[in-house]
C-alpha cells in the first residue's frame, strides 16, 4: 500500500499570502477554501480574486473533505527536494464535493496503479511534517453496502 508518512517527508511549502490561510488550516486538521461573496463560487487554487467574476470580496469556507478522484500519478522516483526519500507515494487530482479541484497525495492505494481506479470516493486526510506544516491527502472512503 502506498502511505506517504509525515516523517519521509521534507519542506515542501513555501506559501504566498494569499495561500496563507489554506495552510494554517491545513495545520488545524481543517480542509479550508476560498469563496467568492459576489457570485458564491468557491475555488481553488487561493488568490486575491475571483477567477469567475473578478470580485476581491473572498471569505474562507472549510470543506467537508469529500471528492472524487479525478486522476492520479504513482511516482516511483522523485528529485524534488522533500520528496525524494517519499517514493514510491501517489498524487491526486480530487474534484471536491464542493466544486474546486485540488491536488494532494494519495494515501491508502495499491502500489501499482492497475489497481487504482479514477471516480472512487476519497476523503481528505492530514500529514503532519516534521517543520510543523501539514499537507494535504486523500484516502478511498469505505465502500457504501448496496441498497439494491
Amino acid at each position: 500500500m502506498l502511505d506517504v508518512t509525515a516523517k519521509r517527508l521534507g519542506q515542501l511549502v513555501s506559501p504566498s499570502p494569499e495561500g496563507e490561510p489554506f495552510w494554517q488550516a491545513l495545520a488545524e486538521h481543517r480542509l479550508s477554501l476560498p469563496r467568492c461573496r459576489a457570485c458564491t463560487r468557491t475555488f481553488f487554487y487561493p488568490r486575491a480574486i475571483c477567477p469567475r467574476c473578478g470580485s476581491r470580496e473572498l471569505e474562507w469556507v472549510t470543506a467537508s473533505g469529500n471528492g472524487t478522484l479525478y486522476s492520479f500519478c504513482v511516482h516511483f522516483r522523485s528529485f524534488i527536494p522533500g520528496l525524494a526519500d517519499a517514493a514510491p507515494f501517489a498524487t491526486a487530482l480530487v474534484d471536491l464535493d464542493e466544486g474546486p479541484r485540488v491536488t494532494g497525495f494519495l494515501v491508502g492505494v495499491p502500489e501499482d496503479p492497475e489497481l487504482i481506479a479514477c471516480g472512487v470516493r476519497v476523503r481528505a486526510e492530514f500529514l503532519d511534517t516534521g517543520d510543523g506544516t501539514s499537507m494535504l491527502a486523500f484516502r478511498p472512503a469505505p465502500q457504501q453496502p448496496s441498497t439494491a
